[in-house]
C-alpha cells in the first residue's frame, strides 16, 4: 500500500534519516528476501530495523560485502518478528530510490493506528 512520507516519519527517522520523497511503501509479510547489497551499476539495497513506533534498534550490522560473491548476506530470508518493522532503501540507478516498509501482519494493525 502507498502513503504518505509524514504518516510513517518516525519509522523513516529512525532508518533513513535523510530520505527526502513524499511517499513509501507498506507491505505486510512474514519475511524479507535480503538481495542487491551490493553496488552494481548505480544499484543497490539497504536494509534496517526499527520498531513499529519508531525507536532505533541498537545492534546494527553492515550487510555489504567485499564483493557479491563473498557476502554471507545476499540472498538470506530474514523473518520479521512482531513488533519490528524492516525498511529497503538505497539507489536504483544512481537515484535514492523509494522506501519499502516490510511489517508482519500480526503488527500491521499498530502501525495503521500509530
Amino acid at each position: 500500500m502507498k502513503i504518505n512520507t509524514k504518516d510513517v516519519r518516525s519509522i523513516v527517522n529512525a532508518t533513513f534519516p535523510d530520505y527526502r520523497k513524499r511517499t513509501v511503501y507498506v507491505e505486510a509479510r512474514e519475511s524479507v528476501t535480503l538481495h542487491d547489497l551490493n553496488w552494481s551499476g548505480g544499484t543497490r539495497s539497504e536494509y534496517r530495523a526499527c520498531s513499529v513506533d519508531g525507536r532505533p534498534l541498537e545492534n546494527k550490522v553492515n550487510l555489504s560485502g567485499p564483493a557479491p560473491w563473498n557476502n554471507q548476506y545476499e540472498g538470506k530470508t530474514i523473518t520479521i518478528p512482531p513488533g519490528l518493522v524492516v525498511v529497503k532503501g538505497g539507489h536504483f540507478c544512481g537515484k535514492v530510490s523509494t522506501l519499502f516498509i516490510y511489517i508482519s501482519p500480526e503488527s500491521m494493525p499498530k502501525l495503521i493506528t500509530a
